[in-house]
């Protein structure tokens, strides 16, 4: 039942409360639809109508069916897509309508279409367009100038799109930038860093930078105030960027940016992807950014030992770094740390909260032998602030634990878990030998307080590991003494999934 047919019957009553409503709070429930099917429900009424018609968020999105693993693309629909947004856009114009949102997702954007795509940016930037997100899906195109002189634009997304190498630049108000592209102009890039007030920073893709300054010129007092060599004089404005995310394509080549830690005073958060960053540079960021409080750093194959000491650092993560040997973090204020890396991996805490939430995700080999618990028993003792050990199985394991070897491999107490956590388990195809010598090892490295299990309904490995519980399946030292169901959850139960976490709370 469409969006319509249910306001419908709402009306069928004696009083038309909805159409009763402010025209703020139709325009709100309008704006949560796309523009098309929103127009559906502005034939219920004249009320409805006039809402519609002036409504300030305009969501324009051509949906692609996805089928044998390709976008299947319908011109007919595309064309009546476009027929409609003319159509819309026209009205804007001639009436003046305000637009403060406007979001379009197009597939491809031909010679034809270039017109009409400009025309309707023209007539967003002159009926005070304040936020942006245009999405290709294919082809490409590139952004008229007149977008870039939008003094009220404050949220500017691009996706697949270029920017143009020049233009007149008047983003006074831009404080969120989102580029995901790999054909950025760096030229251009430059200027809109330099002369916007930007909160939020997140690009994507970036290919062939040399030097990107953030930040490089500042406006100040009215007129601008250029430093070639990157310094920041006493006169000039600290820069307001809070928030910055880099997500790279080509981890060989140089860091291309200049992050002026002296002028980034206000950065609260830093994320860096598949980015070709140093150990120097993390040491120098996560010790100058004076209120950094979120540290994120993801497959980045350059770093090998690095050092982190921020004093406001309250979140961190440390994933998928290929190469990393050694981590030595320093972090009073740490709250949340989540890890990802080798059970070799050197890390350590000097200091941080004693209710720092730590997690780590074990990558594993393929076969699991006394190695395993023997190695990871080592590392979780000597890291010693882990609260959480998350294992997901991405492949069918082969077991092979020896009890009597393990016995003699160490007389040391088994680590002390918050939570242990199966992710994946439907991969496994184990014989119930083989998953107990797995679960023996375990829990000879490690006794956690709840086992949690995301499963399957159809999941048989799961099921055999309850059932090795229910049995009281013991240790080599310490049997498990007790087992009580903490909860079961269907977290994705809405949408069909047969999806469960199962926890289980263990006594030993």
């Amino acid at each position: 039942m469409g969006f319509g047919e249910n306001v419908a019957k709402v009306q069928r009553g004696t009083i038309d409360r909805i159409s009763e409503l402010p025209e703020f709070i139709l325009h709100t429930i309008l704006s949560m639809l796309d523009t098309e099917e929103a127009g559906r429900a502005s034939v219920l009424s004249k009320r409805w109508y006039d809402a519609w018609s002036s409504i300030p968020v305009l969501n324009f999105h051509y949906f692609q069916k996805y089928r044998y693993g390709l976008y299947d693309y319908n011109d007919d629909a595309n064309d009546r897509l476009v027929g409609f947004i003319d159509k819309t856009m026209e009205r804007y114009f001639r009436q003046k309508y305000r637009i403060t949102k406007m979001c379009l997702t197009l597939p491809k954007v031909d010679e034809k279409l270039k017109p009409l795509v400009d025309k309707w940016i023209m007539i967003a930037v002159q009926n005070q367009i304040q936020k942006f997100e245009i999405q290709l899906l294919g082809g490409r195109y590139g952004l008229p100038e007149i977008l870039f002189s939008a003094k009220s634009l404050k949220y500017l997304k691009c996706s697949n799109v270029e920017l143009p190498y020049y233009a007149t630049m008047d983003l006074v108000s831009l404080e969120y930038l989102t580029l995901l592209t790999n054909t950025l102009d760096e030229g251009m890039l430059q200027e809109i860093i330099s002369f916007s007030p930007l909160v939020e920073l997140y690009i994507a893709y970036d290919k062939g930078f040399k030097t990107i300054s953030l930040p490089w010129m500042k406006k100040v007092n009215g007129g601008v105030e250029s430093h070639g060599n990157g310094t920041m004089q006493s006169n000039l404005q600290e820069y307001p960027l809070q928030k910055f995310v880099y997500i790279g394509l080509d981890e060989k080549s140089p860091w291309p940016w200049n992050l002026n830690v002296a002028a980034l005073k206000n950065l609260r958060n830093l994320e860096f992807e598949c980015a070709p960053i140093t150990d120097d540079i993390v040491s120098e960021l996560s010790y100058g950014l004076v209120v950094l409080e979120s540290l994120k750093i993801s497959a980045c194959s350059k770093l090998e030992c690095i050092n982190i000491s921020s004093n406001s650092l309250k979140q961190l993560e440390i994933t998928d770094n290929s190469e990393l040997k050694k981590a030595t973090i320093d972090a009073p204020k740490l709250l949340e740390f989540y890890c990802i890396c080798e059970v070799g991996t050197s890390l350590s805490l000097i200091r941080a909260l004693d209710h720092c939430n730590a997690r780590f995700l074990l990558l594993y080999p393929d076969s699991v032998t006394n190695v395993w618990p023997v190695a990871l028993k080592k590392f979780l003792v000597e890291t010693n602030f882990f609260k959480s050990l998350e294992i997901e199985f991405t492949s069918p394991l082969e077991m092979v634990v020896e009890e009597d070897q393990l016995r003699n491999a160490g007389t040391g107490l088994p680590y002390k878990l918050r939570e242990l956590k199966l992710f994946g388990t439907s991969i496994l195809t184990p014989t119930k030998s083989s998953l107990v010598a797995f679960l023996n090892g375990l829990f000879w490295c490690c006794h956690p307080d709840v086992l949690s299990m995301t499963t399957d309904l159809q999941d048989a490995a799961a099921k055999l590991i309850l059932s090795i519980l229910k049995e009281k399946t013991e240790c080599w030292k310490d049997p498990l003494k007790s087992i009580e169901v903490e909860s079961i959850e269907y977290p994705r139960l809405l949408s069909h999934s047969s999806e469960l976490e199962i926890r289980l709370r263990l006594s030993w």
